[in-house]
């Protein structure tokens, strides 16, 4: 019961990311597993194939990080390439099983 409450919570959380951001152009998906850092739980990168993307440390990013850690996700955002790091700006998210 407590797992399903959890779950439901957190569902309830990264489908609020949904509605905070109005989706712009140049908007892509990504789909891998979120890992928060030890020492700084609110950063986050998620893992696709080879390629990691660092979650920018916004309000839904922080979100992401919390919420989705360990886990796989389906992310949309805006992705800019800074000094050869690939960083997203985290418009929507959702679980994946």
């Amino acid at each position: 019961m407590l797992r399903r409450t959890t779950c439901v919570a957190l569902v309830a959380g990264l489908v609020a990311l949904a509605s905070t951001r109005a989706a712009s152009a140049g908007v892509e998906t990504v789909t891998g597993i979120v890992r928060a850092a030890a020492d700084a739980p609110e950063a986050a990168t998620v893992k696709v194939g080879d390629v990691i993307y660092k979650i920018t440390k916004d309000e839904n990013g922080k979100i992401v990080a919390k919420e989705a850690k360990d886990k796989k996700a389906e992310i949309k955002g805006n992705v800019q390439e800074k000094d050869g790091v690939k960083w997203i700006t985290v418009i929507s998210a959702k679980l994946v099983e």
